[in-house]
């Protein structure tokens, strides 16, 4: 069974995508209150090869070797786990999947090391960069965000100001918001103006979906949003549910009936389900998602977890 490469699963933002993790579980810049996958146990900005290369190459070689189809997903989209500009093998993977595949190759990242020269010349060659900006005020960044030490929100602007410089494609930027956290009038100028300086081809707003690794991350309404999708420039929108059509989502589909069916014998952490069916935690997370989006399931908190029943179950 793969340890880096999972899915295709669905994206909200680029269909249906290949991942690539090149980081182990929560290995990241940041321990955001609303991460779907928990808390990061340590914050590090130290990069290193966390992921050896020379096995992320045997995954990649094997995978585009058996599977002839690959062509047919969307995007090949390095993240997964934690944060993937962490690893110095990046580079190497990027030039390798280019030998394999034709597919455009995303890049999804909080983008906190874009402030290093060469953690931007390694991306260069990349389709697509997803960055995310929450906040501003490094007060908000603290609470919202909880950056490893010594990291600050101006550091990130400007390197992402230095990326749209010299990085030739496309950068679709995400804020998401949490109530009672950087939705005020304040927090939301400061991010138009630090929107309008990075200069990104897209700004995508976003909101709490699922249980975050906090309590304290809320939903904003999408009333909320819509009211702040012309403020930005260029007019920004909001990221929209991932439209599972055609043949090529049959790999989607199957996954969502063997989840379904385990969500009707009883009720299931996402751990339950990720070490039930052999799936990666994201894989389940990004179908649970998806489900959640069409009204099939719903959460139900207990103790300290959440857990996914099938609608049903909360109409009995």
């Amino acid at each position: 069974m793969p340890s880096y490469i999972f899915g295709p699963v669905p994206s909200r933002r680029l269909g249906l995508s290949l991942g690539i993790d090149l980081v182990p579980f929560k290995t990241c810049t940041l321990d955001c209150i609303y991460c779907e996958l928990g808390k990061t146990a340590t914050p590090v900005n130290l990069r290193a090869e966390y992921v050896p290369f020379a096995e992320l190459e045997i995954e990649i070689r094997e995978f585009f070797n058996n599977n002839p189809t690959a062509e047919e997903i969307d995007f090949i989209t390095l993240s997964g786990s934690g944060e993937p500009t962490l690893n110095t093998a990046l580079p190497r993977v990027i030039k390798l999947l280019r030998q394999f595949s034709k597919t455009p190759i995303a890049l999804l990242t909080n983008g906190t090391l874009f402030s290093r020269p060469e953690v931007r010349r390694e991306v260069l060659d990349v389709d697509l960069i997803l960055p995310s900006l929450d906040v501003v005020s490094d007060k908000l960044f603290a609470t919202l965000n909880r950056p490893v030490d010594g990291l600050k929100s101006r550091e990130i602007i400007d390197g992402l100001v230095a990326l749209r410089r010299e990085f030739s494609g496309k950068i679709w930027l995400e804020i998401l918001f949490c109530a009672g956290i950087n939705d005020t009038p304040e927090e939301i100028e400061r991010l138009i103006q630090a929107a309008a300086t990075i200069q990104p081809d897209r700004i995508q707003l976003n909101t709490v979906v699922r249980p975050g690794a906090l309590p304290e991350a809320k939903t904003v309404t999408e009333t909320f949003l819509k009211q702040l999708l012309p403020r930005f420039n260029p007019a920004a929108e909001i990221i929209a549910p991932f439209n599972n059509h055609g043949a090529n989502r049959a790999v989607i589909e199957k996954t969502k009936e063997t989840i379904l069916a385990t969500l009707k014998r009883r009720p299931c952490t996402v751990n339950d389900l990720k070490n039930a069916l052999g799936l990666k935690k994201v894989e389940v997370i990004k179908i649970l998602d998806l489900l959640l989006e069409k009204d099939e399931i719903k959460t139900q908190e207990h103790g300290d977890k959440h857990y996914f029943q099938i609608l049903d179950d909360f109409n009995n």
